[in-house]
């Protein structure tokens, strides 16, 4: 008997190695913290209902959004806990170690003059007791805010409904709410983010603003409905050019159902430009030189410069023994072959674009590299993209013109055309294809 629970001790063990090794196999690279935009311009979709990892690991890879809006407390949400499959602090963790961004919600009490019909709970007339009803809600906001994982100096965004600003007193109590809901919040330590229609709260705190108030906690981020389709910040004539330039979001297009591989979400979709939009550090140097070249031409026995110097410090770091000294020479050649060698190919002991191609995008891959992304990354697809032949600026920032050089290089090597550059992307490219 003893011998047997043994053998059974073992076997367990081994299999809980396995599962163990497995998991850590599979796990990303490193758990990042979950966080709210900081310093970021590109797009956010919400949706009532967090999706499952299933939905979110394909959205990852295919669609143009980085950040993702989840309802995180308040007592008017619809979509609460019993409601939410998917939404954990595990969830949030798991999309965070994956790149995504998100936008945590809170739905508390709404206008006095909320549409009745509704189920969604409202503020008192009172403005004194709509301001306990905001302080109360501000510390709930706060405690899901770090339930999920969001650290301080995080934004907790609130979200007021539509109601009719003609209806002053209503209006006054909607803004004593949300100067107390601000006050609080700030004590705690977080950011907020005012979501409400244009019209309504937006409009309303953005006067109070221009009239030059001074006792007035204003949010430190606009989020403003305008459903135009029209993809920008611009809220005017609603949310004037004056204030929150820097820190706004629109959400431009509601309740539309969107397919990316095969994963339907009824969603709506935002534009956004948060810390004064995405920014990037300084592209960094190989071998003390600048890595992004004009051109990248044809190198070959005789060869001499600038970029025989990077093409041998780049060998080198490939592992492939070349001295960089900015002439070919033997050891040139012979680095060069072994590399093209270790590729699969010829060895004709010379470097054209494809080589180039392949070794500059050489290094970590990220999951996805998307609209807003910066950093190394970033520049190092830029710079071989541009050595296999697609027009694209080597800022660092993942713009508009590095969609379409993507778009572009994914269409040309048989790749569906998503705006993303995951695993397949690198594959291509780490492969000199062009």
């Amino acid at each position: 008997m003893r011998s047997t629970v043994l053998q059974v001790a073992r076997r367990l063990t081994v299999v809980l190695g396995l599962l163990l090794t497995a998991s850590l196999l599979a796990a990303p690279a490193h758990a990042a913290k979950p966080s709210s935009p900081k310093r970021f311009g590109g797009y956010a979709f919400d949706t009532c209902v967090a999706p499952s990892n299933d939905v979110m690991d394909a959205w990852n890879v295919a669609s143009p959004y980085t950040v993702v809006g989840i309802y995180t407390s308040g007592n008017s949400r619809y979509c609460d806990e019993s409601k939410q499959p998917y939404l954990s602090p595990g969830w949030v963790q798991r999309q965070a170690s994956r790149g995504w961004l998100f936008l945590p919600i809170h739905v508390g009490y709404q206008a006095p003059c909320f549409d009745s019909k509704s189920a969604k709970r409202r503020m008192s007339y009172d403005r004194t007791k709509a301001r306990a009803q905001a302080r109360a809600d501000a510390d709930e906001a706060v405690r899901a805010a770090d339930r999920y994982g969001f650290a301080r100096k995080n934004t907790v965004y609130l979200d007021i409904e539509w109601y009719d600003r003609a209806n002053r007193r209503c209006n006054a109590a909607v803004l004593s709410f949300i100067d107390a809901f601000v006050q609080r919040v700030h004590q705690r330590g977080y950011k907020v983010g005012l979501y409400s229609s244009a019209s309504a709260a937006i409009q309303a705190v953005d006067e109070v603003r221009h009239a030059g108030s001074k006792t007035f906690d204003f949010p430190d981020q606009m989020w403003f409905a305008w459903t135009n389709r029209k993809a920008n910040t611009n809220g005017r004539p609603y949310l004037q050019n004056t204030f929150w330039k820097r820190d706004r979001l629109h959400q431009y297009h509601n309740n539309v159902t969107v397919s990316y591989r095969g994963r339907k979400v009824l969603i709506d979709k935002n534009v956004l430009t948060v810390g004064g939009g995405s920014k990037a550090k300084k592209e960094q140097k190989v071998c003390g030189i600048k890595p992004t070249l004009n051109r990248y031409r044809t190198l070959k026995a005789g060869s001499r410069g600038g970029d025989v110097k990077l093409l041998q410090c780049l060998l080198k770091r490939a592992g492939h023994g070349a001295t960089v000294t900015g002439r070919w020479n033997a050891r040139t050649t012979k680095a060069v072959n072994s590399y093209r060698a270790s590729l699969g190919w010829s060895q004709t002991s010379t470097a054209s674009r494809p080589v180039w191609t392949a070794l500059l995008s050489r290094g970590k891959t990220p999951i996805a590299l998307k609209r807003g992304k910066v950093g190394e990354p970033v520049h190092r697809l830029q710079r071989s993209l541009r050595a296999a032949g697609q027009k694209v600026d080597v800022t660092g920032i993942y713009d508009a013109r590095t969609t379409t050089a993507v778009r572009t290089y994914r269409k040309s090597v048989g790749l569906p055309t998503y705006q993303t550059a995951d695993q397949a992307v690198w594959d291509a490219l780490q492969r000199g294809r062009r």
